[in-house]
């Protein structure tokens, strides 16, 4: 009996047919990859990760041009309603060429060729596989053509639509994963953080991290390290796998967030709360970024969204995800998580008159042994270890730090003197581009005297909204010591609020799709610009030691010649050393080493270089000058005469 014309045909002589077209169709564009590959990594001195990530960018356009201008040359021109699962098929592709390159290249150290060549290989049998899954129920294999998705992604026309939301989300996350690796760690806050995973792997010692060789660190609880240095186990020490768990933490939230919008409105109020979340600044930088922010926001989407569904007559999964949620906050930031979730959720219980149904609704004995058996561990262990953390974290850093203004007992930096209230403006700024449609459509029902309209719903999800994402603001409105990172737990709450509104008419400006993914996408477009600038000339004001140890590697003879910072050895000099630059408390301790014997290369603050004795001045050859440091040589005596 002859095969229905609508089923593929699984021969092998035919499956093997199909695999060679297949990857043949993909010429061009993968020619135009390794072409960028090459000259990125040869001429322009990128990352082999980082290079690769940008040729697949750039033969994805090769294909999807050739589709466009010259239908046929791979199947025939791609429809519109195609693009979306093209995208989607081509940035899960990007995503596991970046991390084999990662594992390849940084971790198994193959030549970035030959890693290409497997990576390739790899990605073209998982996409090949993917196509006839996803579509295996298309028309004939014979009459349904290719249509190129990237270099090594070809995928069946569909004939059915894909909403824009999968393609936009694709692209957002697949701009942010493609740079992971492609600018250096910035200093203070995010070398930090990456150096105490670099040393958490170096030393084997996981309990505390550690701020430097031998000293704890006492400023938070050590889940986003882990998982950090975890990262660095498995791909290497890199900038792509120090930030990777930030990339997943942030995609886990942008999922809750997805889950809860879409058990209220469907897919496309689901994707418009996905993506203005994953394109508010905020949340798109820190999506790259090392912070603890996003690991404690996990935990409060978490909760949250857990908290919602146990009370709307969700499976009793939730119940318990609420205080596994408070426990991720627990070991990610301390009580801090209990205060983000507890204000929106104590002040929506009161106003709805809803305490019995929470009481009822959720396992809260069985659910606080649990929350306790996963964090209190942790904290005995760590005072143990090193005696004096519990006072410090809980009087120092949970109320010294937020009540005193420029506090002086913090042991890792000054405080953050800032005038109460400004966490405001932090918010207006963070959850550009979407800040000013929330407030202009805010504004516009208070002129209309239809303020209350914005906060109706029978079940009260627009009111939990909106204390969700007041929550951080009105915490942190009396906090003198603070940054605008405070505001991320907030934005999913906001995101999900405007879908809200999106989904009832309050933003009909805003009814298109299209609209929306195009002032979604500002943010990652002008990203993009500035890490290419980055490249072509390197940006003097942004705060990293890359350059300079870069060039310290360069001009060095030999491991002997050793690197020494003046009064402060830059965490991200001790990341991209290896933990080898060591710091010179003063002028006279530099004077010293310079009597010593050796070609050492030193490392001063333009702005310290002028008051410097002329008898040290004499003895140091400029080698170069970056970010606002000056390299030098060391020219010992013997040289001299």
């Amino acid at each position: 009996m002859n095969a229905s014309p609508t089923q593929p045909d699984v021969g092998l002589k035919s499956l093997s047919r199909q695999f060679g077209l297949f990857a043949l169709a993909g010429w061009a564009g993968t020619a135009g990859h390794y072409a960028v590959l090459l000259v990125l990594v040869e001429f322009a001195r990128f990352g082999p990760v980082a290079a690769s990530a940008w040729g697949a960018a750039v033969g994805l356009l090769i294909n999807y041009l050739l589709d466009y201008y010259a239908p046929g040359f791979n199947g025939g021109r791609p429809q519109r309603r195609a693009l979306p699962i093209v995208a989607l098929i081509a940035g899960l592709g990007l995503g596991l060429n970046l991390v084999l390159m990662a594992l390849l290249v940084n971790r198994l150290n193959l030549h970035y060729l030959l890693a290409q060549v497997l990576a390739t290989g790899v990605v073209l049998a998982w996409n090949f596989a993917g196509q006839r899954w996803t579509f295996h129920e298309e028309a004939d294999d014979a009459k349904t053509p290719l249509v190129a998705a990237a270099p090594w992604v070809f995928i069946k026309r569909p004939r059915h639509r894909f909403h824009l939301g999968t393609a936009f989300i694709a692209l957002v996350f697949g701009i942010r994963l493609a740079s992971l690796g492609a600018y250096p760690l910035i200093d203070p806050s995010e070398s930090r953080y990456a150096e105490m995973a670099r040393k958490m792997v170096e030393t084997d010692v996981w309990i505390t991290p550690q701020i430097d060789y031998g000293v704890p660190f006492w400023g938070k609880p050590p889940l986003a390290v882990w998982l950090n240095a975890f990262s660095l186990k498995v791909f290497g020490v890199n900038e792509f796998a120090v930030r990777l768990s930030a990339f997943l933490l942030c995609a886990g939230i942008v999922w809750i967030v997805y889950q809860l919008a879409i058990s209220r409105g469907g897919k496309r109020q689901a994707f418009t709360a996905s993506a203005m979340l994953a394109s508010m600044v905020l949340f798109f930088v820190l999506a790259g970024s090392i912070e603890m922010d996003q690991c404690l926001s996990l935990g409060v989407t978490l909760t949250m969204a857990s908290f919602w569904r146990a009370m709307r007559g969700g499976q009793p999964v939730f119940g318990l995800l609420f205080f596994i949620g408070l426990s991720i906050g627990l070991m990610s930031k301390g009580p801090i998580a209990v205060v983000l979730t507890g204000l929106p959720i104590g002040l929506w219980t009161l106003l709805r008159k809803e305490w019995l149904e929470v009481w009822r609704r959720l396992p809260w004995i069985k659910g606080s042994l649990l929350m306790l058996a996963l964090s209190v561990p942790w904290y005995l262990a760590a005072e143990h270890r090193t005696p004096g953390f519990l006072e410090y974290f809980f009087i120092g850093e949970h109320w010294k730090r937020f009540t005193e203004p420029g506090w002086q007992g913090d042991l890792y930096g000054s405080g953050r003197a800032h005038a109460r209230g400004i966490v405001w403006l932090y918010w207006l700024l963070a959850a550009l581009p979407w800040s000013p449609v929330f407030l202009a459509a805010a504004g516009l029902a208070l002129w209309r005297g239809q303020a209350r309209r914005l906060l109706e719903s029978a079940d009260g999800f627009r009111l939990y909204c909106l204390l969700w994402m007041l929550s951080p603001l009105l915490f942190f409105s009396l906090s003198a010591n603070l940054i605008w990172t405070y505001v991320l737990p907030g934005l999913p709450g906001c995101a999900l609020l405007l879908a809200e509104w999106r989904r009832d008419g309050t933003l009909p400006w805003f009814s298109r799709d299209g609209i929306v993914a195009g002032i979604g996408l500002l943010i990652p477009v002008l990203f993009i610009a500035v890490v290419i600038a980055w490249h072509i000339v390197p940006l003097q004001s942004v705060r990293t030691q890359k350059l300079v140890v870069q060039k310290y590697y360069q001009a060095r003879s030999g491991s002997e010649d050793r690197l020494y910072y003046l009064r402060d050895n830059p965490f991200s000099a001790q990341f991209y050393t290896a933990g080898q630059s060591k710091e010179l408390a003063n002028v006279e301790v530099f004077q010293n080493f310079l009597d010593s014997p050796g070609h050492d290369f030193f490392v001063c603050p333009k702005r310290n270089w002028a008051d410097m004795p002329e008898a040290i001045q004499s003895r140091l050859q400029m080698v170069g000058s970056y970010s606002g440091f000056l390299l030098l040589r060391h020219v010992a005596q013997q040289d001299d005469k």
